[in-house]
């Protein structure tokens, strides 16, 4: 299995985080692909509906831009219908939406280059009427100048491993805060953080739709803006190589700016043993989530996660290293990224590390307004 295969596979688990988790926050800004719509046949509609909302700021002393639009991108199960506009007047939007059984409006809205996407919408159709929702927006200014970034938590992730060739798929996901209220676009390059990669990596990219990544001499750059108010989700993923002969691959994180905790998730089964390094210890065992998996199939080592964490907060260019060791052990011996079956217990796997409330941001969930 080629590094690039193995790259699409994972990101193939991180496709599934996206479009099956459930719960989106509100004002939480993300970016997705200017919608258009796909051809499929029209719904039924069953009436109508107001959407409705608020745009501040959050930069001191910086009004809310003119001539902002909120756009209600329009989803019928999978199909993508015709986006519906809403001006922005006086810092407030209206708009009347058609109904139809199922409907889900995700509320976005792109100021000064940065996209904002409000929790989802939908109404049931038992709703008494009128029909009304309310999704408000926070906007920020933008900045190059970098604020004193800090990362809340770093968690690196083994979920995949090819014994032939001698390789492994990783993903990590930093949880990134922004004390400032402007917008961290990057610096003259346009990159916001820089993430050493792993020991041996190959291969690495990133699953932001907000950004580009690159790697260069053992760096991961990325563009993808740093946001006030929450804290963003920076996934990537690497293709890494270790020494059959030795049997042990000696995995590094490490964190660019101040870190409050760093971690490595392994699945029970991948490694003989984990060997926590000074700096590091052994944390409390994770059982992964099994939604997805086949009804009836008996829980399997890969469905618990072994954890290594720092044993405090952690330096900019600081981190932990962690021992994988027996890497050949006969416990799982196909590859959990390319068999259907074994996908399913890797996206269950990486929900427990990428899942949750500070999740990759676009999932939504059919809850009635």
């Amino acid at each position: 299995m080629t590094p690039r295969i193995v790259l699409a596979a994972i990101g193939m688990v991180a496709a599934t985080l996206l479009v099956t988790s459930t719960g989106v926050e509100a004002q939480t800004p993300t970016a997705t692909p200017t919608p258009t719509a796909s051809p499929s046949a029209t719904p039924a509609i069953i009436g109508t509906a107001r959407i409705s909302g608020t745009i501040t700021s959050g930069t001191l002393g910086m009004a809310v831009p003119e001539g902002l639009t909120v756009q209600l991108i329009v989803l019928d199960g999978s199909a993508l219908g015709a986006p519906i506009a809403a001006p922005v007047s006086g810092g407030t939007y209206a708009v009347e939406v058609p109904l139809a059984a199922g409907r889900v409006f995700i509320p976005r809205l792109v100021s000064e280059g940065v996209e904002y996407l409000g929790d989802p919408v939908t109404f049931a159709e038992s709703a008494p009427l009128p029909r009304m929702a309310t999704r408000d927006f926070r906007v920020y200014g933008v900045t190059r100048e970098a604020p004193d970034l800090a990362i809340a938590s770093s968690t690196m992730t083994v979920i995949g491993i090819d014994r032939e060739r001698g390789q492994l798929g990783l993903l990590r996901e930093d949880l990134v805060a922004n004390p400032g209220d402007r917008v961290f676009i990057g610096d003259a390059q346009g990159v916001t953080l820089r993430l050493p990669a792993p020991t041996g990596t190959i291969e690495a990219t990133g699953d932001n739709v907000d950004g580009k990544f690159a790697l260069e001499r053992g760096v991961v750059t990325t563009t993808v803006p740093i946001r006030p108010g929450k804290l963003t989700s920076i996934v990537t993923r690497y293709v890494v190589g270790y020494d059959t002969q030795a049997d042990q691959y000696a995995l590094r994180v490490t964190s660019p700016v101040p870190a409050e905790a760093v971690l490595v998730r392994v699945p029970t089964g991948f490694v003989g043993a984990l060997k926590p390094q000074a700096g590091a210890r052994r944390g409390t065992n994770v059982p992964a989530p099994t939604q997805g998996a086949p009804t009836g199939r008996p829980a399997t080592d890969a469905q618990v996660l072994q954890v290594v964490e720092s044993e405090g907060t952690v330096k900019p260019g600081g981190g932990i290293v962690v021992e994988l060791i027996g890497l050949s052990k006969a416990v799982i011996q196909r590859n959990p990224l390319t068999e259907r079956t074994g996908a399913l217990a890797a996206a269950a796997i990486a929900i427990a590390i990428v899942g949750g409330a500070t999740a990759v941001r676009w999932r939504w969930s059919r809850r009635p307004a």
